[in-house]
């Protein structure tokens, strides 16, 4: 899929910039160029939707919507939808975090931006505006701002505006035009971008308001069962995670039309996606609703091999890599070698194993020092006794092994310790805010062995 090589993993947000938050704009570009001049040929994000809450890009409303919060003010100015004034408002210095009490006004500057563009008119904007999940997040938000914010199960019978609606049309015009930009700059310099396509999708969320015969929900459309993974070495309640389950049996008779959907929108913005909990296509746990652990769920069958042929039916070939981490039983091992998608490996976990084996890793797999969701490699190394000295030993590992691409998180590219944590499972605050001061102005000198 990707050839030897060696990649970054670093979210759009996590870039350097005056805008409070990593943006879509210039220092997205130039990011592009310094992996360029270093040999880097991946580009991993974490899911680019709008989150729920948290900040969490894990718990989205929507997965067929770009989150505005990334869109350039910058670009913007320069296509005359922003005044100097404005652009000026939006500004904020750059922290080691996101500033996510600078960005409460953002949403009203893109809507400014948005009401202009519709009244100049941006060329290409209507046929954008006709692809229907578009017209379903555009319904989706302005009703729940009618609605002052709530989940769409509370509330009322008010209809949104079409005008307002249009407004969230264009805000979404922006950050595909954006995007996209980006992503063909980053092509056009040898470099593939990964996205990340989580399993589940939150109860608030256009997935699942237009789409509810998918999903295990009761007659008030709240949730029957929920997802989670059960009790284990790390947790002794499991892990509650509270989205609504899947009804298989009545996605395969839809021919998984929704999946397939999902699945080209994200290969329409990357090259590549991960897909998150890859084992609960194989058996997920499902937990009674209404429980306040993880512990009294069950594994459920879900759907196999059948999913994934169906989708190469409509799109082809997959580009897919499995997060096949945790617990995986030999069919779950099984499903992914009949997909032929490589897996992963996450080295703070490996190189804590007895038994694991750097000459015994398949090629046809993706090597990490860390992922979002592990403490920095610095980090590590300085709470665990591992025998590595630096971060560079253990980078070292990654690009002397078998595996075909090896995958660095900007923090440990940097040598960062655990201030720069991404995020920890478990903990509902101080996550996803990570940000570089500065792109390094030095290219990287790693080679692949």
């Amino acid at each position: 899929m990707f050839g030897r090589t060696y990649g970054i993993l670093l979210h759009p947000t996590s870039l350097p910039g005056k805008w409070g938050i990593g943006t879509l704009g210039s220092e997205a570009h130039e990011f592009a160029r310094w992996m360029a001049d270093s040999g880097a040929k991946v580009w991993q994000v974490l899911p680019l939707n709008p989150p729920v809450y948290n900040h969490s890009p894990y718990q989205v409303l929507s997965s067929f919507a770009g989150n505005p919060l990334v869109v350039s003010p910058e670009e913007l100015f320069k296509q005359g939808f922003l005044s100097a004034e404005e652009l000026d408002s939006a500004k904020s210095s750059c922290s080691a975090a996101v500033n996510w009490s600078s960005l409460e006004n953002r949403k009203a500057l893109l809507a400014i931006a948005a009401r202009r563009a519709l009244n100049t008119g941006v060329a290409g904007f209507d046929r954008f505006y006709k692809r229907p999940r578009i017209r379903e997040w555009s319904w989706f938000a302005a009703t729940k701002e009618l609605n002052g914010g709530w989940p769409w199960p509370q509330w009322g019978t008010a209809k949104p505006d079409p005008e307002e609606q249009l407004v969230h049309g264009m805000i979404q015009f922006f950050f595909h035009t954006q995007w996209m930009s980006l992503k063909k700059y980053c092509n056009s310099l040898g470099i593939q971008i990964m996205g990340d396509i989580p399993i589940y999708s939150a109860l608030d969320s256009t997935d699942v308001y237009f789409n509810r015969e998918l999903f295990k929900l009761d007659a008030q459309g709240n949730p029957a069962a929920v997802a989670g993974v059960p009790p284990d070495y790390f947790s002794t309640t499991g892990q509650l995670w509270g989205n609504p389950v899947y009804n298989w049996n009545r996605c395969a008779a839809s021919g998984y039309r929704w999946w397939t959907d999902r699945v080209a929108g994200a290969l329409e913005l990357f090259d590549a996606v991960r897909i998150d909990h890859f084992r609960g296509f194989d058996r997920y746990w499902e937990i009674p609703a209404g429980e306040t652990t993880a512990v009294n769920g069950r594994w459920v069958r879900g759907p196999g091999i059948e999913l994934f042929r169906q989708m190469e039916k409509i799109l082809g070939k997959l580009p897919v890599v499995a997060e096949d981490l945790g617990i995986i039983t030999p069919s779950v091992r099984a499903l992914r070698r009949q997909c032929g998608f490589p897996g992963m490996v996450v080295l703070q976990f490996a190189l804590q194993d007895s038994g694991f084996s750097i000459d015994d890793m398949d090629p046809n797999s993706v090597v990490y020092t860390g992922t979002h969701d592990n403490d920095t490699t610095a980090g590590w190394i300085r709470s665990t006794e591992t025998g590595f000295k630096s971060v560079r030993s253990v980078v070292d590992v990654a690009l002397s092994s078998p595996a075909d691409l090896a995958v660095f998180p900007m923090q440990d590219v940097l040598e960062l310790d655990s201030s720069a944590r991404m995020n920890t499972p478990g903990s509902s605050s101080g996550n996803w805010g990570w940000r570089m001061l500065e792109i390094p102005q030095v290219p990287l000198s790693f080679a692949r062995g």
